[in-house]
């Protein structure tokens, strides 16, 4: 009752964040512009990471949850949203914008949420990062938060890869008792999927794309929150990457084709595969969403599988045996 209580009081909180923000962008112009890239025809505000972050802060206000790290992720999620949406402002280019996503993450990390090692695996012991472990850090978080900027091209889709992975990060939980932190993560799952009604625009005239705040927001919480399964609740890195897998695989594939075909890095283009599907299924962008779904769901079944019964040596092997099929298979689809 107290659960069904809070939430209800949130989701009022974002409705009413939702409308006055879709307002405020179209009055002060903060809208995404249509070309030859892009899917939409009309001006649409690209401010969504704004109404998530701030729904995040109202969280963290009014609930009771002692789950410290992931207070601070949400609390500090508005940063990371501010460098998204000077980014989509000013259209910056890609050394600025990482100069501002480290900001953010630099004060995650100096509040040690950091990876200390990469855990321990079979014949091999405890794989330690030493003194390299806030500069890892800070990589590995820059690395996922651009990936989920490459997966958000179509409607609903990097919040539908995020959710798969909440929800494949609730199971671990299940399995190791953690019921608060899996309440948390309801709590969570519940913005996301709100959102979702704006985003497909299910009350007329109040559409909202994610945009950078949006995709820089939701890296940045399942960066850290990656983290902290491993260094809080002793969830094996190994286990834990596998629900992230599509992201980490398509965004290495991307930048992997482009540098052996001499392409710049880290710009926008129509090699991502939401791109290739929707191409394919003649702009049908449902089909793609629908399928890549699948994918993450299909990796994210093989990390549960892999924490229940695979040593992490094994689960290590075969997550890089299942890249190399992935980027031969996106290559070959890439040519066609």
């Amino acid at each position: 009752m107290i659960m069904t209580s809070l939430i209800v009081k949130i989701l009022i909180f974002q409705l009413i964040i939702s409308i006055l923000i879709i307002k405020i962008s179209k009055r002060l112009n903060l809208l995404d512009i249509p070309n030859t890239r892009k899917v939409h025809k009309f001006l649409v505000p690209y401010t969504g990471g704004i109404i998530i972050s701030f729904t995040f802060l109202f969280v963290v206000y009014i609930t009771n949850f002692n789950i410290d790290y992931l207070n601070l992720i949400l609390s500090t999620s508005f940063l990371i949203a501010i460098s998204g949406f000077i980014d989509d402002r000013y259209n910056l280019n890609p050394g600025t914008k990482l100069v501002l996503q480290f900001f953010p993450i630099y004060l995650l990390v100096d509040q040690n949420l950091i990876l200390n090692d990469l855990g321990s695996y079979e014949y091999l012991g405890l794989l330690s990062l030493g003194s390299f472990n806030k500069v890892f850090t800070i990589i590995c978080c820059l690395l996922l938060i651009n990936a989920c900027n490459y997966s958000d091209g179509i409607d609903g889709l990097l919040v539908s890869i995020i959710l798969i992975i909440l929800l494949s990060f609730s199971i671990f939980l299940f399995f190791i008792g953690k019921i608060d932190l899996i309440k948390y993560l309801i709590t969570i799952k519940i913005i996301l999927i709100f959102f979702l009604i704006f985003n497909f625009e299910l009350i007329k005239n109040f559409k909202i794309f994610l945009g950078d705040s949006g995709s820089n927001v939701l890296g940045y919480l399942i960066s850290f929150l990656t983290i902290c399964l491993y260094t809080n609740e002793g969830i094996h890195p190994v286990y834990v990457i596998w629900p992230l897998a599509y992201l980490i695989f398509e965004f290495l594939t991307v930048n992997l084709i482009r540098i052996l075909n001499n392409k710049k890095i880290f710009l926008a283009g129509n090699d991502h595969f939401h791109y290739i599907l929707s191409k394919k299924f003649k702009n049908n962008f449902y089909y793609s969403l629908i399928i890549i779904c699948l994918i993450n769901i299909f990796f994210s079944l093989i990390g549960i599988f892999s924490f229940l019964y695979l040593n992490k040596l094994t689960t290590f092997i075969a997550y890089i045996i299942s890249f190399i099929i992935y980027y031969f298979i996106r290559k070959i689809l890439l040519k066609k």
